[in-house]
């Protein structure tokens, strides 16, 4: 019996059909993917990419949710995961051993990085910087001295809100204002309770997570405005993966400001799957997501920012042979930067 991985909540496992990998003869295996919380973009991916994938593959799929990613980015690199949404920047930190990897994790992270590839990218998610009217706060300068939830202890959102707040006004976290870092969960419910003064929460155009704060009380999404212009803002933008991104007016009915465009931060994704994967199964996961570009975009809203013109959108590491060839099939110009030593 088949079970839907859309009925599944936090930290659930959804398991999906059956798959060999290999030859028909081959033994079954599961495929293994780390996503984040319900309601983040990086769990719906893989939710509906899962989804697609079982119909036409009869594969399976371990959904673990909640995950940390940077974590999650060892893990693949590891063999503990078969797949998993990549974010652009984790990558980078990933290559280097720098940032969250650098303390304790640096020469693993450095070794992960060499076993992980690259399927297709998208710009993924908006960071939402989201304050309750009752608080008086209106624009960015007004953080001084606030408890603001930046993200999960040790991820890349954390540092991508810490690295906004300081592009846009020069604040810098727990000396201007109170970084506060807790799960997600935790952080949403922290905000709910009236804990946090401002939640930034990286997610795509319609966020539910976001919805369900404007059910509890009004609020209000901070704008970029004029600090668009400025140098500091310039340079944030400046690292591969970081974009100016646009939440429309009128997305959120609970949105005080939504008679206008907000400008915001913005990160891309890249779906990243572990090197020995076999490239039949990659070939063949790369071509079912753009051939059901359409169907993936009627069931979320979230992922309509997929693009199938700009399937390298995003993507800074190498990518997996089978889906070099999948590009090359459609003949696809492949950026020489992103064709990893096996298939040279």
């Amino acid at each position: 019996m088949r079970t839907n991985p859309l009925k599944y909540g936090t930290a659930a496992l959804a398991l999906v059909g059956a798959f060999a990998f290999g030859s028909t003869d081959a033994q079954s295996e599961i495929m293994r993917a780390d996503t984040g919380s319900p309601g983040n973009v990086s769990h719906t991916v893989t939710v509906v990419l899962s989804k697609i994938w079982n119909r036409e593959l009869g594969n399976t799929t371990q959904i673990n949710d909640s995950q940390t990613l940077t974590r999650s980015a060892i893990k693949l690199g590891r063999g503990q995961l078969e797949m998993m949404p990549f974010p652009t920047t984790i990558y980078t930190f990933l290559s280097k051993g720098s940032r969250m990897y650098k303390k304790k994790q640096h020469e693993q992270a450095i070794a992960a990085s060499k076993n992980v590839r690259s399927i297709w990218g998208w710009n993924a998610v908006l960071f939402h910087p989201v304050t309750f009217v009752k608080s008086g706060i209106k624009t960015y300068g007004d953080l001084k001295g606030k408890r603001v939830f930046t993200g999960p202890p040790s991820g890349a959102a954390a540092v991508t809100s810490e690295s906004v707040i300081r592009a846009v006004t020069g604040y810098i976290p727990n000396k201007d204002y109170k970084a506060i870092r807790l799960p997600w969960g935790s952080g949403l419910q922290a905000m709910l309770d009236g804990k946090l003064d401002v939640y930034f929460r990286p997610a795509g155009v319609g966020s539910a997570a976001v919805e369900q704060l404007g059910l509890k009380q009004k609020f209000r999404l901070l704008d970029i405005g004029d600090a668009t212009t400025s140098a500091a803002w310039k340079k944030y933008l400046k690292p591969m993966g970081r974009e100016q991104g646009i939440i429309p007016a009128g997305t959120y009915k609970g949105q005080i400001n939504n008679d206008k465009d907000v400008v915001v931060g913005a990160n891309t994704f890249q779906y990243a799957v572990n090197k020995s994967l076999p490239d039949d199964l990659v070939y063949r996961m790369t071509k079912l997501t753009w051939d059901n570009i359409g169907e993936i975009h009627k069931t979320a809203v979230t992922l309509q920012t997929m693009d199938k013109s700009k399937p390298f959108t995003g993507v800074n590491m190498p990518l997996h042979r089978g889906a070099i060839r999948y590009y090359k099939e459609k003949g696809i110009k492949i950026p020489a930067g992103l064709i990893p030593p096996e298939a040279m």
